[in-house]
Parts: C-alpha cells; structure tokens; sequence
C-alpha cells in the first residue's frame, strides 16, 4: 500500500506500487536521475544504475559532491523514465506523452568490501550487455579503491504509467489526433578495436532493438 511520500496523486489510475513492474522498468532503463538536498540547495544528477532485486546500485568518484552527500546519511529520490509515445490530442490542452516511470525513495548506503563492490561490477556489466565480463579486464586493487558504490533498498517507490491515445475532449473532425510511438535504437558499433564485432555485441544489440529473443 502506498504511503503519502510514494502516493500518485495525479491520475491515482496510472499509479502502482507493484514491485513486478518497477523491476520491469528499471531492466529496460539506462539511467536514473539522483535528486538530493545540500544545506537548502537542490540537486540531480544523471548516473548510470544496476539493480538486483532488493537494490538500486550507482557508482561515482569518492571525491564527487554526490558520494561526500551520500556518505552523511541523506535521503534521495531516484527517478527513471521510459518514454513512449507523443500524444498528439484536438486540442492542444489535451496533448500528452505514453511513458512509464519510477520514483524510489531511500537513503544509500556505501558497499566497502572490495569483494563485494567486484562482484557487483560483475553483475553490472553483465546486465549492461550479457556475455561481456567473460570478456574484459577486471578491476584492480587501486581501481575499485578508486570508486565509491553505493546501494539503496527498492523498498519505498511508485510506478506510474500512461498508455494509449488522446484523451478526446474536442470533437473537432478536421483536426488530427494520434501517438507517435517512439523508442532507442542501438546502432552498429563505432571506433571498433577490431573489424570483427564479437556475437555478444551483436546478440544484445538486435535484442534491445526488438529483432531478436
């Protein structure tokens, strides 16, 4: 059940706490928007993300404002985005976009064992493009001490969702109404250290294009 921080309060319809599809969404993601507070000045800022599921896990500097905010112990929400579709209504009131998005609530904790923070690196990447930490070079000791990881509990968070067309409140026949679907595309690679592309590149490449299970 929601609480008052993770109710969706605008159209409560599209509104969810199922925790099925929040794992769904984080999957098809790439990158989650961070926001905290620092002596009454807001911030956000853009990481890249691995999730399990139980956490939420990001990676930066242990110098960077974010990992010296992180460390004292504040709360954070944690947003990902999944965009659609344009919703091209009658009426330009009416004009909206097909999405699914995710707001966690937390506060993080730093992952200190370097055991742990190689494992999860593993995983990582792994889930970034499967097959890859079969074929890379691992971390090394100054490297992993190098880099601050943190994990938050998937445990307060909402889902909200918006699918399907206009909301017609205008009737007026001559005027066009429709969604635009839209969505990534993930192309062939540049800047190739070899002319030969392995097959794990191109396997996650037509699988997140669709063209292939």
């Amino acid at each position: 059940m929601a609480d008052g921080l993770t109710k969706v309060r605008r159209h409560p319809e599209r509104g969810s706490n199922d925790k099925y599809l929040l794992l769904d969404i984080l999957e098809s993601g790439l990158v989650c928007q961070i926001a905290f507070q620092l002596e009454g000045q807001p911030f956000i800022i853009p990481m890249s993300y691995y999730n399990d599921l139980d956490f939420i896990y990001f990676h930066g500097s242990p110098v960077a404002r974010i990992s010296n905010a992180l460390r004292s112990g504040i709360s954070v929400a944690i947003s990902v985005l999944e965009l659609n579709g344009l919703v091209i209504a009658k009426g330009m009131a009416d004009n909206s976009m097909n999405y699914r998005s995710a707001v966690i609530f937390g506060r993080p904790e730093e992952v200190s064992s370097e055991e742990e923070k190689l494992t999860l690196f593993k995983e990582w990447i792994d889930q970034l493009m499967p097959g890859r930490k079969q074929n890379t070079e691992m971390p090394n000791h100054d490297e992993l001490k190098n880099v601050s990881l943190f994990k938050m509990k998937l445990d307060q968070f909402s889902v909200k969702v918006r699918k399907g067309g206009p909301s017609e409140v205008r009737k007026s026949p001559e005027i066009w109404s429709g969604v635009v679907p839209l969505s990534y595309r993930f192309y062939n690679p540049e800047f190739s250290s070899s002319a030969q592309i392995p097959g794990y590149v191109k396997d996650f490449i037509d699988v997140r294009n669709g063209d292939k299970e």
